[in-house]
């Protein structure tokens, strides 16, 4: 494995852990980001998203240095942003007092990495261990 990945794949896992130890950080504060408990919500959730989302993109090139594996990821995370971001931000805005299972499992999806971790050991199959790949 060449050092630049190494060094790619660190810098993802440290990242990925520091947004997780920084979640309850209301950077939306930091940057003068609206006024209102419901704006910083919004931001930090998304930029939550966003951080996450780009880093376990980025522990993926680093794994697997396949550009297609980068670009389905991309299109997994802009998925992920139009069916489970928007959906969760509607519920939590409009609807503050629903705490039922949909709630639930949209907060896990859109603050963990979730869908894009999944795709890390189908990247490792499809290009190691299927009939026709790499051993």
């Amino acid at each position: 494995m060449k050092a630049y990945r190494i060094a790619w794949g660190v810098f993802s896992v440290a990242g990925l852990v520091a947004v997780f130890l920084l979640q309850r950080v209301d950077v939306a504060a930091w940057v003068g980001f609206g006024s209102s408990e419901i704006s910083h919500f919004l931001f930090n959730r998304t930029l939550r998203f966003f951080l996450n989302d780009a880093l376990t993109i980025g522990l993926i090139y680093a794994l697997f240095e396949e550009r297609k594996y980068v670009i389905f990821a991309i299109y997994v995370q802009l998925i992920g942003l139009v069916f489970f971001l928007l959906p969760y931000f509607v519920l939590k805005v409009y609807y503050p007092s629903y705490n039922g299972p949909l709630i639930s499992f949209l907060h896990r999806l859109v603050l963990n990495p979730t869908l894009l971790m999944l795709l890390i050991p189908a990247f490792y199959y499809q290009k190691f261990a299927a009939p026709g790949g790499k051993k």
